[in-house]
């Protein structure tokens, strides 16, 4: 059996060296960066799992990418405004009881609140 040559060791796009398997952090497209280039191309902030945006090979954190590199939704030019009617000159939604105070669960809340915030002051004197 002839001899073979390794295939050849995948690059970081971030900065065109080898990546080898113990360094490396695959992207969202299987592409391995190193650990330490995944940054955002913009800001250069450090991106964890959940902040990675790539765009043509590129990393970017989401704040960068929303703001420079997603597409502009424009729904102000198609919009119409729609107007509830009732019908038969009645609305079939009965409006809700208005309460003056607050609720009892509320003014319980209120009164725990209340007595924590008195022992604290009590543990904190002395």
């Amino acid at each position: 059996m002839p001899w073979t040559a390794a295939p050849p060791t995948p690059r970081c796009p971030a900065c065109s060296t080898p990546v080898f398997a113990n360094e490396a952090y695959m992207a969202a497209d299987r592409t391995p960066f190193h650990k330490t280039c995944i940054k955002c191309g913009l800001c250069r902030k450090p991106l964890s799992a959940a902040d990675i945006n790539e765009h043509e090979k590129q990393l970017f954190c989401r704040v960068c990418y929303e703001s420079s590199l997603a597409p502009k939704a424009n729904y102000a030019q198609n919009t119409k405004k729609m107007q509830v009617l009732p019908v038969r000159g009645v609305f079939k939604v009965k409006p809700k009881p208005v309460e003056d105070g607050p609720s009892p669960e509320e003014i319980k809340q209120k009164e725990i609140a209340e007595a924590a915030a008195k022992a604290w002051e009590e543990a904190t004197a002395k």
